[in-house]
């Protein structure tokens, strides 16, 4: 990175200085062929930006309080007077805080050079944001990499190219108060390349477009990897995506807001994330890293979190993460509500759920192992489609072995943790980690004080499935098979065993099979008044039962404990 400012107050001027006027020609143009006359501002041939209220969403008017190339700060294409305090020069900017309430504006644009930038606070209030997206390069190949990256990991199980927006960096805060943000399909919210970063959500609505694919603008131009990338089946209500990442040790608040996505609400690679309800006249201090004040919120009225989702709510695939759920949040998803991927990428999952309300389609945890693994990862070196280089770039295609793996499996020594307290919750809860070869996880769950749960709970094997075979399961109210031989025909007929990134969506939708490997223990704890109503066949490694709490197993239907089975009974602590 660039030394550090050299002290210096904001220089005074009109914004962007003279000859502020776009480069001539060229694919700035404007629509109609006439140019941008508009002093500080950039085309999108150099960095992009839309302003709303004059182009109807074109590429074409930006300006940036600082326009900063690998000369120093460029002073006719910034608009340095809206810089109200702080400390910039050449190569970075210290403390600054920038003022603005209009359409089309930028902050600090870097093109082409090292800029240090520190003490950054952003907050985003009272505003509309919206980025829409466009269409890739023929050439570019879906890969991991930070720095070529502009679509997700395929095998994430989303597919896009627009980010509302997309904080980096160490110790950044971003506060969003009062707006309003949305992006094509991709990420409304994203967090990437950074470490201990904080986003504040209040009284706010993050919304995914584009659920009609076909309908938007092409993905990739046409030959290229993606460019014949198909309608996803699944995103009905709205884009392809998540609202927000976590990455890097983040912290994420949503208070009060609202989040309506087609895949997941939150991704979660290290780090933590909280959705909880909003008091009227309670005053809420936004923090930092340092735990310092950075905005302060005055709640108007009593607002709960709502998460609206037309596939998974949560979905944990490395690092250490916890998940907190309070406050009378609304969690309401087509699939699975927690999606847990373990073996080879170290992730812990700790969950506690209270005074929430949550719907599903037939399961509330599913535990299954990483994609990252199972897909083989990366393109080989000398492989002829990798224009990248090396490592850099996805396998474009998913491949596994036919029908359920119910071979032995190693415990990792990993435990997956999930509490519920203060509410009624439904469905079931399945440990299928261990396959291909890889280490099972334990999962660990506790039901306490005013939780009911009706549900099955099980160790499984499971396999990916087809869009018809995910449509067969949800209607079977997602129960796991308990017949190997039913087992066998339904995976002979719906198994999903080989995928290409064209149909990223199948990423994370499975069947199970009710199966003990190992190495996917399940240990139930239920204390206080807590109740489980056992509704399908249930296969766990233990059961402790405390206080009033009671497991109910009706007529018909088995729970098995560590060998020993009950049925048409109730389990007391007295038992």
């Amino acid at each position: 990175m660039g030394e550090p400012p050299q002290g210096g107050k904001p220089p005074q001027g009109g914004p962007g200085g003279p000859g502020g006027e776009p480069p001539q020609g060229g694919p700035g143009d404007a629509p109609g062929g006439q140019q941008n006359a508009v002093e500080g501002q950039l085309g999108s041939w150099s960095l992009g930006g839309t302003d709303a209220d004059s182009v109807g969403g074109d590429d074409y008017a930006y300006d940036a309080a600082l326009y900063v190339t690998a000369d120093g700060i460029d002073e006719e294409q910034s608009a340095t007077e809206r810089i109200a305090s702080g400390e910039y020069g050449d190569t970075g900017a210290s403390g600054i805080v920038i003022n603005d309430n209009e359409s089309g504006h930028n902050g600090i644009l870097v093109v082409n050079a090292d800029y240090a930038i520190t003490g950054a606070t952003v907050t985003i209030r009272n505003s509309t944001l919206q980025s829409d997206g466009g269409t890739l390069s023929a050439d570019y190949l879906n890969t991991p990499s930070q720095t070529l990256m502009v679509a997700p990991p395929w095998i994430l199980g989303i597919m896009g190219n627009a980010r509302g927006s997309n904080m980096m960096g160490r110790d950044t805060t971003t506060n969003v108060i009062d707006s309003e943000t949305s992006a094509g399909a991709w990420a409304v919210l994203s967090t990437d390349a950074g470490d201990d970063m904080y986003l504040n959500v209040y009284n706010s609505t993050l919304t995914l477009n584009n659920a009609d694919e076909s309908a938007a603008a092409p993905l990739q131009a046409e030959g290229g990897q993606i460019s014949e990338t198909l309608d996803n089946p699944y995103t009905v209500s709205y884009g392809t995506g998540y609202g927000t990442y976590v990455i890097g040790r983040a912290v994420e608040t949503f208070a009060g807001s609202e989040i309506n996505v087609g895949t997941y609400a939150t991704i979660f690679t290290g780090g933590s994330a909280t959705y909880t309800a909003l008091e009227a006249g309670q005053t809420y201090a936004l923090k930092n890293h340092a735990g310092e004040t950075t905005a302060t919120y005055e709640a108007t009225e009593d607002k709960a979190t709502e998460i609206h989702s037309d596939t998974f709510g949560f979905m944990a695939h490395q690092n250490e993460n916890s998940i907190t759920i309070e406050k009378g949040t609304v969690v309401d998803t087509g699939y699975a509500t927690f999606l847990v991927k373990t073996g080879a990428s170290n992730q812990v999952l700790t969950a506690t759920v209270d005074e929430a309300t949550i719907t599903n389609g037939g399961v509330l945890i599913q535990v299954m192992d990483n994609d990252d693994a199972t897909n083989g990862g990366m393109m080989d070196a000398d492989d002829p489609e990798n224009t990248n280089g090396g490592s850099q770039n996805f396998k474009p295609t998913h491949t596994e072995d036919a029908g359920f793996d119910t071979s032995e499996a190693a415990a990792s020594g990993v435990a997956q943790t999930f509490a519920f307290t203060g509410g009624d919750y439904t469905g079931n809860i399945y440990n299928a980690s261990g396959s291909d070869e890889l280490e099972g996880n334990a999962l660990n769950v506790t039901f306490g004080e005013g939780a009911t749960y009706s549900g099955a709970i099980a160790s499984t094997a499971a396999i990916h499935v087809t869009y018809e075979g995910s449509q067969a399961v949800k209607e079977n109210g997602g129960y796991a098979f308990d017949d190997a031989d039913e087992a066998a025909a339904f995976a002979e007929q719906y198994q999903n065993t080989s995928f290409t990134i064209e149909e990223y969506w199948s990423i994370g939708q499975v069947a199970n099979l009710v199966n003990a490997n190992g190495g996917n223990d399940v240990n139930v704890t239920l204390t206080g008044d807590a109740v489980w109503h056992v509704t399908g066949t249930s296969l766990i490694t233990s059961l402790s039962i405390e206080d009033d709490a009671q497991v109910i197993v009706p007529e018909g239907v088995t729970l098995t404990v560590n060998g020993a089975e009950y049925t048409d009974c109730t389990l007391t602590a007295d038992m």
